[in-house]
C-alpha cells in the first residue's frame, strides 16, 4: 500500500477527530447554550421548540443556571401544568435570590397560579354541588333519555308527556292499594289514583277511595301541580306495617299517591313520575 496515500487518511482521520472536539462543549456551558436557545425561543412565543431545548438540558447530568427553572416555569404556565409552574418558579427565586433578573416576574408568576388554582378548585367544588343538590342530574340524564326512549317504544303516543301518562296509569291500575290481609278488589277498600297533564306544564293526580261495602260509594279528590321549576325528583317509601308503598309529592314531601306495596313498582312509578315532570319542564 503506498506510504503517502496512507498518511493522507490518518491526516484525515486527525482533521475530523480534533474538529468535532473543538465543537464539543463542557457540559455546563453546553447547558447555558440550550438554556439561551429556549429563552430566543420563548421570546419568539414557540413553546414547543424552548421545551426542547430545555429537555435536552437533563441527559448532560449538570445542574444548570437558575434561569432554567424560571423558562421551564413559564412554559408548564402556557401549558396549563399549574402545579409543575409553581414548582419550577419557587425553585427559581430560591435559587436566584431576590437581586435575580426575573424574581418579581416569578413572584406575579406564582401569584397568578395561586389564583387560577383557586379558581379551578371553586368551580369543580360548585359543579359537585350543583350535581349533589339536582340528585345526580348530569350524571343521570343519559340514562333518562335511554329511559324514555325505552317508554316511547312501550307505548305509542303523539308525545313522550302521554307515552309517559300511559305507563304510569298502566302501573297505577296493576298495583292499586286494597286494605285489609285478604286482598280482594270487589269487597275490600281500595284506593285508585290516575294522572294526567294539562298545558303548559300542569300535572293533576285524581284520588278515588272506593268501598265495595257502602254499594261502591267512592270519594273523589284531586291535586294539581305546576311542574314549572320544580324539583322533578320524586321519591318513595314502602311499609311492611301498613303493606303499601307511597309515593312523596316532589314539594311539600306529604304523601301523594298509595299503592300496593311493592318495591320495584314503587321505584319504577317513581322514576316515571320523574321523567313525566321533567318532560313537563321543557
Amino acid at each position: 500500500m503506498n506510504i503517502a496515500f496512507v498518511c493522507r487518511i490518518l491526516a484525515t482521520i486527525l482533521v475530523f477527530a480534533t474538529g468535532s472536539s473543538v465543537w464539543a462543549l463542557p457540559a455546563d456551558m453546553e447547558a447555558d447554550r440550550l438554556i439561551l436557545a429556549a429563552e430566543e425561543k420563548l421570546a419568539e412565543q414557540n413553546y414547543d421548540a424552548a421545551r426542547g431545548y430545555l429537555d435536552r438540558i437533563d441527559a448532560l447530568k449538570v445542574s444548570p443556571a437558575p434561569k432554567f427553572y424560571y423558562l421551564a416555569g413559564q412554559i408548564a404556565f402556557h401549558y396549563g401544568e399549574l402545579v409543575k409552574a409553581n414548582e419550577q418558579l419557587s425553585r427559581y427565586v430560591e435559587e436566584a435570590g431576590r437581586e435575580a433578573e426575573f424574581y418579581e416576574d416569578a413572584l406575579r408568576k406564582i401569584t397568578q397560579i395561586e389564583l387560577q388554582r383557586d379558581s379551578r378548585d371553586a368551580v369543580s367544588q360548585s359543579r359537585d354541588q350543583l350535581i349533589q343538590a339536582s340528585g345526580g342530574i348530569e350524571r343521570d340524564d343519559r340514562a333518562g333519555q335511554a329511559y324514555d326512549d325505552k317508554v316511547s317504544k312501550l307505548y305509542i303516543a303523539p308525545t313522550l308527556q302521554d307515552s309517559l301518562v300511559l305507563h304510569i296509569n298502566s302501573l297505577l291500575n296493576a298495583y292499586e292499594y286494597l286494605e285489609g290481609r285478604i286482598k280482594n278488589r270487589n269487597t275490600s277498600p281500595r284506593l285508585e289514583f290516575q294522572v294526567s297533564v294539562q298545558k303548559p306544564s300542569q300535572l293533576s293526580v285524581v284520588r278515588k277511595q272506593v268501598n265495595p261495602a257502602n254499594g261502591g260509594q267512592s270519594a273523589i279528590s284531586s291535586t294539581s301541580l305546576d311542574a314549572f321549576g320544580v324539583n322533578p325528583y320524586v321519591s318513595y317509601r314502602c311499609s311492611k306495617a301498613s303493606d303499601q308503598c307511597v309515593i312523596k309529592h316532589p314539594v311539600t314531601g306529604a304523601d301523594w299517591i298509595v299503592i300496593a306495596r311493592d318495591e320495584s313498582a314503587a321505584k319504577e312509578l317513581s322514576q316515571a313520575l320523574t321523567r313525566l315532570i321533567k318532560a313537563l319542564q321543557r
